[in-house]
């Protein structure tokens, strides 16, 4: 059994607790098992036997028969094996388990475990006649795919590109693991879980527990990759069932180099995109297809391929729009994606698209956007994006944009006619891009939107916020606003995170970026306590959650509407410098103007999108972390609700750097991250301009 559908669904009801600053991999005591996870050597084949002839003593050893028919997780109507009982479905695919004192005999145990599987030889790659998840939209008056290829005239300009985009940021984080103690029938797991409700689910289910007999620690988490979202569950659930077995702590810690491969590793998402465009600048159509390969499979697929769609086409208004979005299982280990920045891939494939259509046909970047984003066309997806063109105009000002856009494409084609001639004079690109950040996404099938906050004025006159730990800046901001609107000191204010998990309950903000959410719920609960509290004693309480008038917003059946809750808009300039000689790439200037509502902690909020800015220049060549100069940062003045801000550069940059280098070299780069040696070869060798009709 790989994965099969289920749909039973299970009440929830536990404690669930924050471990403060703590990593799980820091505790321990003196009669603690460590464990390591036997895995497979083959991509696909039948498990036949595995099996460990001479087990000394204080060692242990489990497979899945140890778990018998609840050897399965449950994520999102999906079971997965714990353990493989009979297929074996991808290399590195967990058999079994071993469990000892001692870390360097579990070492040489791990050689000793015999393992017998009959491979197939008919490994399969990408199932492309059936694939996993997929989402199709089509708009304009063509119903079929011939008719729509009528969009497409002889004497518009059709302009093709392929994009591939993967960005695997190096995690400084502790491995993915567990530390699991079992005494008096209480399962005590501290690990850093970025979905409780999940993983209480399972264990609940798994190994028949009653309620109070599970408590979850949460220890401080990594990155939202989807892969540390639920396989941590089932890394927690292998740690439980030593712990249950033996009756000792356990410790289940993965090495970095399978917290790499089996939690944080990414595939590439390659995004094709043909654009008919007018001889004006309108574009006419495009056509969009997305494919990505999930690996063995990703219980998260068809919400990626839902917001890979919707920021496909970015905010532009193009009349005849298709989009088709396929997602593969393949015989690789589960793919994780970031579902912070998932949109970047999209807005790297499309605002490179958009640079591309500039420099093959004359146009200007700033007028062929506001050209494309102004016109009066019905769209599938609904965005309040007011005051774009104020935006763009001032970043066009304040970057010279126009005449530096044409001064560096002149320059990059002078370096490719005479490059024998002009060797010491540097290479200089300018891109820019915009996108948005959507949070809280109406269409999941998750959790989103039945976030809840509640607030309680205590008798003596404090406020406790029932929420689950957000950051200190996010804390800092709810203390603030709740402080203000009912006229309290700030120190009066604390945070509660010892709840009762419910069906509705949300998961830690590290997973769905669902911060404005919380901050919007916090503030209407205490305007709710403020109309009260002259009429009522203390302590009186407020709960408040998303209505159901919001979540009408979007029509889930039709894919079409307000895709979310709240959304912040930003565009970003960056300029280049290349080093004639070294071929290093200097980032000479970044401006960025973010429109994000009511700003309340500018100071912040700014250290934020510069922290932002200098994690995305990490990821964006291969092996090389980029230098910059000036950083400069603008707020864009609003009254309307403060959207999140954390994720959005990080969404747009990637492209407006590649759309700069491209330009700079005068050769399209349509992956990312970029490596070095491939800017080299085309500075040093190529003669084409690499911009193509």
């Amino acid at each position: 059994m790989c994965a099969r559908k289920i749909k039973e669904k299970k009440d929830v009801k536990e404690t669930y607790s924050q471990l403060a600053r703590s990593y799980y991999s820091d505790l321990t005591a003196n009669d603690m098992l460590y464990a390591k996870i036997i895995r497979s050597t083959i991509s696909k084949g039948t498990l036949k036997s595995i099996n460990l002839d001479e087990i000394p003593e204080g060692y242990y050893f489990f497979t899945a028969a140890d778990f018998g028919e609840q050897n399965y997780v449950e994520t999102l109507d999906i079971q997965t094996e714990i353990f493989a009982s009979n297929e074996v479905c991808y290399k590195g695919q967990p058999l079994g388990i071993i469990a000892g004192p001692d870390v360097k005999e579990l070492k040489r145990l791990l050689t000793l475990v015999k393992v017998d599987i009959e491979k197939d030889p008919a490994a399969k790659t990408k199932e492309k006649d059936f694939p996993y998840a997929q989402r199709f939209i089509r708009t304009g008056k063509a119903k079929k795919p011939e008719e729509f290829l009528k969009s497409f005239p002889k004497k518009n300009w059709d302009i093709r590109g392929t994009w591939t985009s993967v960005l695997n940021a190096p995690s400084c984080n502790e491995p993915n693991g567990a530390y699991v103690t079992y005494e008096k029938d209480v399962l005590t797991i501290c690990t850093p879980t970025q979905w409780p409700k999940h993983l209480y689910d399972n264990l609940k289910r798994v190994f028949n527990l009653d309620s109070d007999n599970i408590k979850i620690k949460k220890t401080i988490s990594s990155s939202p990759h989807t892969n540390t979202i639920w396989i941590n569950t089932v890394l927690a659930i292998q740690a439980s069932l030593i712990a249950i077995k033996t009756k000792k702590p356990v410790k289940l810690q993965l090495s970095r180099h399978e917290h790499v491969d089996f939690i944080t590793k990414k595939s590439p998402i390659t995004i094709k995109m043909r654009s008919s465009v007018r001889k004006d600048g309108i574009i006419d159509a495009n056509q969009i297809l997305i494919e990505l390969d999930s690996g063995y499979h990703n219980p998260f697929a068809a919400e990626i391929l839902d917001r890979l769609v919707i920021a496909a086409n970015n905010i532009y208004s193009i009349r005849n729009l298709e989009i088709i979005a396929k997602a593969y299982e393949s015989n690789n280990p589960p793919v994780s994606f970031n579902i912070e920045s998932i949109d970047s891939q999209a807005f790297f494939a499309i605002e490179n698209q958009i640079e591309k259509i500039c420099q093959t046909a004359g146009f200007l970047p700033a007028e062929f956007r506001l050209k494309n984003f102004e016109r009066k066309i019905v769209m599938p997806f609904n965005f309040s994006n007011e005051r774009f063109r104020e935006g763009m105009e001032a970043l066009e000002r304040q970057s010279d944009l126009n005449r530096k856009f044409v001064s560096y494409t002149l320059e990059a084609k002078d370096h490719k006619i005479n490059s024998s001639s002009i060797t010491n004079i540097p290479s200089r690109g300018i891109g820019i891009a915009c996108g948005f950040n959507g949070i809280g996404y109406y269409g999941t099938n998750i959790f989103a939107c039945n976030q809840k906050m509640e607030v309680t004025l205590e008798k003596d006159g404090s406020l406790t916020i029932h929420a689950l730990p957000p950051s200190s800046s996010t804390l800092e901001i709810w203390k603030d606003t709740a402080a203000q609107i009912l006229e309290i000191d700030p120190k009066q204010i604390k945070l509660n995170s010892k709840l009762d998990m419910k069906d509705d309950q949300p998961v830690p903000e590290s997973v769905y970026s669902n911060l404005s959410i919380m901050t919007y719920l916090l503030k209407k609960c205490c305007l709710d306590i403020q109309a009260k509290k002259f009429r009522k004693p203390l302590p009186i309480s407020s709960s408040k959650g998303i209505t159901a008038n919001q979540k009408k917003l979007w029509n889930k059946e039709k894919f079409s509407g307000v895709p979310f809750f709240t959304t912040s808009f930003g565009l970003v300039i960056c300029e280049i410098v290349l080093d004639p000689y070294t071929y290093k790439i200097n980032v000479k200037n970044i401006n960025v103007i973010i429109n994000a509502g009511k700003i309340v902690l500018p100071t912040i909020a700014k250290n934020t999108v510069r922290l932002s800015i200098q994690h995305t220049l990490s990821e964006l060549v291969e092996n090389e972390i980029l230098d910059y100069d000036k950083i400069n940062i603008t707020f864009m003045n609003s009254e309307r609700e403060s959207t999140q801000i954390d994720g959005l550069i990080s969404r747009i940059l990637p492209a407006a750097f590649t759309s700069a280098l491209s330009q700079a070299i005068a050769h399209e780069i349509n992956t990312l991250p970029v490596k070095a040696e491939d800017i080299f070869k085309e500075m040093a060798l190529d003669e084409n301009t690499g911009y193509s009709k």
